[in-house]
């Protein structure tokens, strides 16, 4: 049997019955508006086995079930779907991601077409910012900051961080290596972040802003700079493929402050800059 081209890694979220229905609905309409349906599914659901029935892994086509009794960290929960993956690229995704028609090809082709493609995401459409402008465009990115994002079979998260910026951590150590992180511009995805964090209840709320503040002192510890400077990746040295550069800026400019430093270096941390909501993947492209 031929292994899969993706593996499509989904960690499920506290299972209300408004998350779990909408985690059926998203792992429905991956599997409809992907170019070729043979991809591979690995679920990581932590408590619950709300999924792990198997008829709701035959409804669903889950192919892969990785169920954590209790709680060990949602990145150690994050590599264990790494190693139990068997495609040639991983992509994470979430329960509250709804992609648009061939979202797998597009991210192929950044691979195929960048040759120093490290990591390749799509833009998204967030409740309260867009990441990315809509548009024939490439960018490269020095940050993640997409709820959506493939890489190589073989990578793998620094399992020193909790839940939030490992991310960031992982492109910035493929730009080490002479890689570059892509995003797609021509397809898009909807992620519903702040829905379903406020539908997660308080002690999700509270547990993400502990992690949170955790993740950002770490990352600045080693890269010297604070995570929130990711978000700027047009102020970062971003480069533009399809469409004039003026005209792109133009667009995210209403995105972004155009009185904040115009060199992600000279972001400096504050213990004080993020709360769970600033933090949050809804400041990216500059917001």
């Amino acid at each position: 049997m031929t292994a899969p081209r993706i593996s499509v890694l989904m960690m499920t979220m506290a299972p209300t019955p408004f998350l779990e229905e909408l985690t059926a609905f998203s792992i429905k309409m991956h599997r409809i508006q992907a170019s070729d349906k043979g991809y591979e599914l690995i679920v990581i659901e932590t408590k619950s086995d709300r999924f792990g029935h198997a008829d709701t892994l035959m409804r669903l086509q889950i192919e892969k079930y990785i169920h954590f009794p209790e709680p060990i960290g949602g990145v150690k929960e994050a590599n264990a779907g790494i190693d139990a993956a068997s495609g040639d690229f991983i992509l994470f995704t979430g329960t509250d991601i709804i992609p648009a028609s061939g979202w797998d090809a597009e991210l192929l082709r950044l691979f195929a077409d960048r040759k120093d493609c490290g990591a390749a995401s799509l833009s998204a459409f967030e409740p309260n910012a867009t990441i990315g402008p809509a548009g024939p465009v490439d960018l490269v990115v020095e940050g993640m900051f997409s709820p959506f994002t493939m890489f190589r079979r073989g990578e793998r998260y620094d399992e020193s961080y909790r839940r939030v910026y490992q991310d960031s951590d992982l492109i910035l150590r493929l730009y080490e290596r002479g890689f570059r992180a892509y995003r797609s511009c021509r397809k898009h995805v909807w992620h519903l972040g702040s829905v379903t964090n406020n539908s997660a209840g308080s002690a999700h709320a509270e547990m993400h802003a502990k992690a949170l503040a955790h993740d950002e002192r770490l990352f600045y510890q080693r890269w010297g700079k604070s995570p929130l400077a990711m978000f700027a990746m047009m102020r970062g040295g971003a480069q533009v493929y399809g469409r004039e550069h003026e005209a792109l800026l133009a667009h995210i400019n209403l995105h972004y402050d155009p009185n904040a430093p115009e060199d992600p270096e000279e972001v400096k941390y504050d213990d004080n800059v993020a709360s769970p909501e600033t933090g949050s993947h809804a400041m990216a492209c500059g917001g």
